[in-house]
């Protein structure tokens, strides 16, 4: 039986060979070059067989009480239309500000920490700036419109 690899390298230099390893076959090699070629014509065919997209952009939607063209009073209603939506997210911050509040001063009734009395004013005083801040935020967009 023939060993590939000697079991010491005291017995390769006392021998003086080196086992060497078999070369690898070279008619089995892809041609790297011929590839590169034959995909950048693919990449140049590809590129004139493609049509160009001769689509049109969509036409900008004018505002309401804004002439077509002019960009200035567009700009102006979409402003104004920028601060109505503006006073809707404030309305719902202090929504959400009462409703949490609310929520937590029924927890501490509910602890013990704090009596029915209190959780009635809350609601009551609550409700009164909820509907005064709609109120304004109305009159505002009447205004700013």
């Amino acid at each position: 039986m023939k060993l590939l690899i000697q079991p010491s390298s005291a017995a390769n230099a006392a021998d003086g060979h080196m086992i060497q390893a078999p070369a690898p076959c070279l008619e089995h090699r892809p041609n790297h070059a011929a590839r590169t070629i034959l995909l950048g014509f693919a990449v140049l065919a590809s590129a004139f067989i493609v049509e160009p997209a001769l689509a049109e952009l969509p036409t900008a939607v004018a505002a309401e009480g804004a002439a077509s063209g002019d960009y200035i009073a567009i700009g102006k209603e979409y402003f104004k239309n920028g601060l109505i939506v503006l006073g809707l997210i404030i309305a719902t911050l202090g929504f959400i500000a009462v409703a949490a509040g609310g929520i937590a001063k029924f927890n501490e009734y509910r602890i013990g920490r704090a009596e029915l009395g209190d959780l009635g004013v809350l609601a009551v005083v609550g409700a009164v700036v909820l509907v005064l801040m709609v109120y304004l935020l109305n009159e505002a967009a009447v205004i700013i419109t």
